[in-house]
């Protein structure tokens, strides 16, 4: 009888043991799970970075559309146009 019970209590041990060790690293264990929660961090902070950009960018459009000022501005300074009878000087490099 009392080595009935000794069995039992070893194989008792030796499958918490496989348990434990399952639910800290295995497939779905904490380690992974710590992973997962750095790379959504990760992700979450470059989604924030891009809905920025958005939202400037949507501030740009919105100022061109309705800012004669803004669209002369974009017209000169980005895309090197100019009126006509401006005079233009260039500086070369």
């Amino acid at each position: 009888m009392r080595i009935k019970q000794m069995v039992v209590r070893a194989v008792l041990v030796a499958e918490m043991c496989v348990f434990g060790h399952m639910y800290l690293f295995g497939k779905n264990g904490l380690q992974v799970v710590r992973v997962q929660k750095k790379q959504l961090q990760g992700l979450q902070e470059t989604v924030d970075q891009l809905q920025k950009e958005v939202d400037s960018l949507e501030g740009d459009i919105s100022a061109w559309e309705t800012n004669d000022f803004y669209k002369e501005k974009i017209a000169r300074e980005q895309l090197q146009m100019a009126r006509k009878g401006d005079k233009l000087y260039y500086i070369g490099t």
